[in-house]
């Protein structure tokens, strides 16, 4: 009777504790400013929102942990010849967010290199339609343009562009002393 009543209260604990792994497994808390992509057996099957969310304890993993939060790509230069033919630099940088993170982790291996060329290539198409003194002076459509046209080709990788900002014209001094002295002459 003693060993029925011992067995029976092993059980109940196993049970127990089997339980307790059961909803451990199977509860994920997801932060406010991230999203966590869910795999069963190596296959995408859903994006867990913040808040309280539920799993296929074992057969569901949380694969990646994304950052919806906006970010900034390392401020870049680019060598860009103008309409009339002047060679300047221009620095600039990018503000994106992922906006779907499934497809940012399935469609891209790194989305800050692929944006960064994308912008280089974009940066450089705009500022090459544009002479010299309406590249200083339209900077704020030019950034319009690009944030447009990188959104676009953006998109496809789950990734909202929010802001470009070309922060910087650098023209070589050959080009400075030239513009001055054509504005003395003038």
């Amino acid at each position: 009777m003693e060993n029925v009543i011992a067995m029976s209260s092993l059980t109940t604990i196993l049970i127990l504790v089997l339980s307790i792994i059961l909803i451990w497994r199977g509860i994920r808390v997801v932060p406010q400013s991230r999203v966590f992509i869910v795999e069963r057996f190596g296959k995408y099957t859903k994006t867990l929102a913040a808040g309280l969310n539920f799993i296929v304890p074992f057969l569901d993993v949380v694969r990646h942990k994304i950052s919806i939060l906006e970010r900034q790509l390392p401020e870049f230069k680019i060598s860009v010849i103008t309409k009339d033919n002047v060679e300047v630099v221009l620095e600039a940088t990018v503000f994106y967010r992922i906006v779907e993170a499934a497809s940012s982790v399935y469609r891209i291996e790194d989305v800050d290199t692929a944006l960064h060329t994308s912008a280089t290539s974009i940066i450089r198409s705009a500022a090459g339609r544009l002479e010299l003194d309406a590249l200083q002076s339209s900077r704020e459509s030019m950034n319009t343009e690009i944030a447009e046209n990188l959104q676009i080709a953006a998109k496809i990788w789950g990734v909202e562009v929010t802001r470009t900002e070309i922060t910087d014209v650098i023209i070589d001094d050959t080009t400075k002393d030239a513009q001055r002295q054509q504005l003395n002459a003038e």
